[in-house]
């Protein structure tokens, strides 16, 4: 059997199986010593639509398949940008020449974005690429980012006023949340650009309602999801203070820098920008003309590991926290975890959005992180530690394909 056998052999005996992984033992540079440079070339690039989710493979001429996925939020049109565009910058290139292919494909469509659609939808390229990449050469992916900082992380629990839509039922699941573990709880108002400054604003009633419900000893934060214009955002968190908030996530448009500074200078609660910055020149953009306490950047926005590593290595340089933004409760968590546990300046709490955000998801894997006492925690398995049950996946998408 050559090497390229070998590795066709491990990948389609188990990595595509959810069977027990017979390589984890093995060392890196014996893997590696086996494969041929032309092991490492993508072969394939796939999407799979799920009810609330759109999974990506990345096939190497091994047969090695990597796995993530992209942000959803216009999935058939990610899917579409994927399949008809972007795929074709990375297939048949070197998983190794992945942020030199990166580079290429976002300066190239740049007139898509750069952010929006363009880094939604190649997030899940990279991610996956990072995850082939880890299981050929037998590390996790947090190695690739750099190396492990941390075993675990604390997770928050986030849930939102289009689920829990009055105030008593928001505190009842609060309530619930602290028994299973949480110490740290985010409710999102959900009110949106499109709605700023709603007349029925009951922000105040939810901040009531939830600090009664879980105590002074629950760190409690609020997303306001841009919802007000700089006065009213101003007015708000003055009111918003005597409830002890952990921080307030974007109160008023994303790119109104002049808001939030203003936002910032005014209102005694730490403020949270960055999940609508899509690339570290945003990042930066925002820190030097606005201000954050800490940014709260999206993996799955933000362009996958390779973005979120740059975006990682700038607010080292400049002191500031990461608290990153996660919607995605299953494939994007498992992503964000190895990100997090190998980014210096994520010490906070990181977001876990409830399962219930991605029914049928879970369904499609096994080897998802540990949680414990309100923590998450990594596993050393080659690339992003979960495998991926294709012929579930692939259902799915068989039913969700219109």
């Amino acid at each position: 059997m050559n090497r390229s056998e070998f590795i066709k052999t491990i990948s389609s005996a188990t990595l595509a199986t959810g069977l027990p992984f017979p390589i984890w033992g093995m060392k890196s540079n014996e893997l590696s010593s086996m494969a041929k440079d032309d092991d490492f070339i993508i072969k394939d690039i796939d999407t799979f639509l799920l009810r609330k989710a759109l999974f990506v493979s990345v096939e190497l001429n091994s047969g090695i398949k990597g796995w993530a996925e992209a942000m959803p939020n216009d999935k058939r049109s990610s899917r579409t940008l994927i399949e008809k565009t972007l795929k074709n910058y990375f297939e048949g290139t070197n998983i190794f020449d992945v942020e030199k292919t990166w580079d290429y494909c976002i300066k190239s469509e740049y007139d898509l974005g750069p952010g929006g659609l363009l880094t939604y939808s190649l997030s899940g390229i990279d991610c996956a690429i990072y995850d082939a990449m880890g299981k050929a050469t037998v590390k996790p992916v947090y190695e690739l980012l750099g190396g492990k900082l941390r075993d675990s992380v604390e997770i928050y629990a986030s849930f939102t006023r289009d689920v829990y839509p009055t105030p008593d039922q928001a505190a009842a699941k609060a309530k619930a949340l602290v028994e299973e573990g949480y110490k740290t709880l985010k409710f999102r108002m959900r009110w949106g650009l499109e709605n700023q400054d709603p007349p029925s604003d009951n922000t105040v009633d939810f901040a009531r309602a939830l600090r009664q419900a879980v105590g002074p000893g629950v760190q409690l934060a609020m997303d306001a999801n841009m919802g007000h214009t700089q006065q009213r955002a101003i007015t708000l968190g003055k009111e918003l203070e005597e409830f002890n908030l952990a921080w307030w996530e974007e109160p008023t448009a994303p790119y109104d820098y002049s808001a939030i500074k203003a936002i910032v200078e005014n209102v005694n609660i730490p403020i949270v920008f960055g999940e609508h910055a899509y690339t570290v020149e945003q990042i930066q953009h925002l820190l030097t003309y606005g201000g954050s306490w800490a940014v709260n950047p999206d993996l799955l926005k933000c362009g996958g590991f390779t973005g979120g590593k740059r975006i990682g290595d700038y607010i080292a340089e400049k002191g500031v926290k990461l608290v990153a933004h996660n919607s995605r409760p299953s494939l994007s968590t498992v992503c964000m975890l190895h990100w997090v546990c190998a980014t210096k300046m994520a010490t906070l709490p990181q977001e876990f959005a409830l399962r219930e955000k991605a029914p049928g998801a879970f369904d499609c894997l096994t080897g998802f992180p540990e949680f414990k006492s309100g923590r998450l925690y990594i596993s050393d398995r080659p690339g992003l530690g979960v495998e991926v049950d294709e012929d579930q996946v692939r259902a799915y998408d068989k039913k969700y394909t219109k």
